[in-house]
């Protein structure tokens, strides 16, 4: 255990974390301040006004891990 997030394994070997709700806050902010440099909230803001280029792969990468756009429940 590692803080509050917990590290397992599948019988297969494939690693497993489950993290606490503000552990994977603190992830997804960390993740769009590097793929974007701006935080969440500004990332989405601007996704949804049309700002962001969904042909660039970081911003798909992003949309996708923020589950917003076409089929997505938003994170933010």
């Amino acid at each position: 255990m590692i803080g509050s997030m917990t590290v397992d394994e599948t019988p297969a070997g494939t690693l497993v974390v489950d993290f606490t709700e503000s552990e994977y806050d603190a992830y997804l902010e960390g993740e769009v301040q590097r793929g974007a440099g701006l935080s969440v909230a500004e990332f989405v803001q601007a996704y949804e006004a049309g700002q962001l280029d969904d042909a660039d792969p970081a911003v798909s990468d992003l949309v996708g891990l923020l589950r917003i756009g076409q089929n997505g429940d938003r994170a933010a």
